[in-house]
């Protein structure tokens, strides 16, 4: 069993979406650029694709309230047949804080969520994520029981509207981490560069987990792999990134550090079963 903690899918009108996120990231990184491109059109290639590679179930972070990356496209879609195999997270970019909340409220209510997701950078107004003014949206979370999934990452930092270096540190999380010590806290992107910093928040904080998702193949990344090996087991969660890379691509820097078997489960399905709820 296989759970792909990150992904995007052609759901109906997110097609757009899915066909722009194939090509940016390779074109940006030179250690991505023999990578191949992901050749899945339709929502039928994409499961064919996870059949292929022993990929049970995905989790499918929402964007917004908008056309073509919706949170109400994206609850269609859960509600459907073919939605049974995803995991939606309710997105809240592109947002205030009071429209962040509004927005957790309306959509836990359906009950087909399992969790929020955020690229902080886009929350209005401007800030870091540790910010105490995003206290509300945290509280949200921690009401609904949802985990609360944060993209950071240099390059989500240098393409935001407000362009800052330390934005995206580990250091951030601190206040949040011990205020609350219940919401389960998903560093998306695991924070590259800052490698070892998220490491190290998360060795504190073990409500801290680090999803580094095709980081894992940067330089540093394979610290990622190494803490899980010593100490983190519990806290590293696989993801693709599908399809900025092509599920091969993804899987093969996660298995290529040969941790043990008991450690692979937790990485690949086990850590993600327990944050989602499932059995």
């Amino acid at each position: 069993m296989i759970i792909d903690f990150k992904m995007k899918a052609p759901i109906p009108a997110w097609e757009v979406l899915f066909e722009a996120g194939k090509t940016p990231v390779i074109e940006k990184f030179k250690a991505l650029e023999n990578v191949g491109l992901v050749q899945a059109r339709s929502l039928d290639d994409v499961i064919g694709e996870m059949d292929g590679h022993g990929i049970t179930h995905s989790v499918i972070l929402g964007r917004n309230n908008e056309p073509g990356s919706s949170n109400a496209e994206l609850l269609e879609f859960l509600s459907s047949q073919k939605g049974e195999r995803f995991f939606g997270f309710i997105g809240i970019e592109d947002m205030t804080v009071e429209e962040s909340v509004e927005t957790i409220y309306k959509y836990a209510a359906t009950g087909k969520f399992h969790g929020v997701a955020a690229n902080p950078a886009k929350i209005r107004p401007l800030m870091g994520i540790g910010d105490p003014s995003l206290d509300p949206i945290f509280e949200a979370c921690l009401e609904h029981d949802l985990p609360f999934c944060m993209t950071l990452s240099l390059l989500i930092s240098l393409t935001s509207e407000k362009p800052d270096y330390d934005y995206i540190h580990p250091r951030q999380l601190i206040r949040v981490a011990e205020k609350y010590p219940g919401l389960k806290l998903i560093i998306s992107h695991a924070a590259w560069p800052f490698v070892q910093e998220s490491i190290a928040v998360a060795i504190h904080y073990p409500n801290i987990y680090l999803c580094p998702d095709f980081y894992i193949s940067f330089p540093g990344g394979w610290q990622y792999a190494e803490a899980a090996e010593r100490g983190l087991e519990d806290q590293l969660i696989y993801a693709s990134c599908y399809p900025n890379v092509p599920y091969d691509y993804a899987m093969e820097y996660y298995r290529k550090h040969d941790l043990p078997e008991d450690i692979i489960e937790k990485v690949m399905s086990g850590n993600a079963k327990r944050i989602l709820g499932i059995d």
